[in-house]
Order: structure tokens, then sequence, then C-alpha cells
């Protein structure tokens, strides 16, 4: 009896070791360029920015991208990347979102992710889409806006929600220093 209780302990051990090892980072995602598999492991030893939103935005995502700009500019890194993630994909295209992206930040990039709803739902991110029968442009999407610090390994670091420009600076200097 004492044989078969080491003999569980033991594969209990060795299965919660390789379970943690080859746990999938929740924070991942996938997208296709061209025929190109990315997903955050493409982006590995890079800081990495991500943010949603969407190419119409009107207001909110020009504004916070100008601010992880501003912030990143300081900085004078070529460590970052930002990340731009439709919360649009009817109408967003890859290239169109990285072009935006790049207006704001040199190393951007913008994405359709495949299965949206889990990876918004990993990071906390609400939207909703907002009928606008009135408008040439159908609707619109209603959504929070928070930067998502990740490390160069891919590593959840920080949801920054306070989008002031010394709260961005601040963060992004505390993932360069690793102080939580």
């Amino acid at each position: 009896m004492k044989y078969i209780f080491y003999i569980f302990t033991f594969f209990f051990i060795v299965f919660g070791i390789c379970f943690l090892i080859l746990k999938p980072n929740k924070y991942d995602f996938k997208s296709d360029i061209n025929g190109t598999q990315i997903s955050l492991k493409s982006f590995n030893g890079k800081y990495k920015a991500v943010y949603f939103g969407y190419l119409y935005c009107p207001d909110v995502c020009p504004t916070s991208l100008s601010l992880i700009s501003n912030a990143l500019d300081k900085l004078n890194r070529d460590d970052f990347e930002v990340i731009f993630i439709t919360l649009d994909p009817e109408r967003d295209s890859n290239y169109d979102l990285t072009q935006m992206a790049q207006n704001f930040y040199k190393n951007a990039v913008g994405l359709k992710v495949e299965n949206l709803e889990k990876v918004t739902k990993n990071y906390g991110v609400k939207y909703k889409k907002v009928p606008m029968p009135d408008s040439a442009m159908g609707y619109s999407v209603a959504h929070s806006s928070s930067i998502y610090l990740l490390d160069k390994n891919g590593k959840f670091f920080t949801e920054i929600s306070n989008l002031t420009p010394d709260n961005i600076s601040e963060n992004l200097e505390q993932l360069i220093s690793k102080r939580p």
C-alpha cells in the first residue's frame, strides 16, 4: 500500500511540474498576416504594450495610442512593440490597423486575432457594438480603454487603466526595472 501511495505521489508531482511548464499563456493570441501565423511569441525579446480598439474610433483610440507613443518616445528604446488589436474585425484589416498604429509609434502592429471573445475575456477587455442607424458608419464600438504591459517573454506585468502621461511613463519604467 505504501508503494502505491509513493507511485501516486510521484506521478502527481511530475504531472504538476509538466502542467506548470507547458501551461499556455492566457494572454496569447493568434493572427494571420499574409499566411504567416503571428502570436505573442512572435514578439519575444521585446516589451509589449497591448491595446484594444478599432480603426474608426473617433477619439479614445487615437488619444490612447498617442499617450503610449509619447511615453515610449521619452524612453528612447527600440525594445518595445505596440500591439493594437481590433475590436471591429468586420471592418478592420491588419494592414490598415498597422498603418494607423505606426502613425503613432514606429514599432507597432495592428492585428485581427482569432477567437476575439476568448482573448478579450482573458485580458478583461469590455466592448459592445452600438448601432448608429443614422450614421454612415452603421455602428460604433464602445470599449474599455486600458494598456496591457507584458515583459520580453510575454509574461503579464500590469494593466494601466488610468491613462495619464505620468502614470503610463511610471508603469513603463517599472516594467523595464521589473518593480511590481
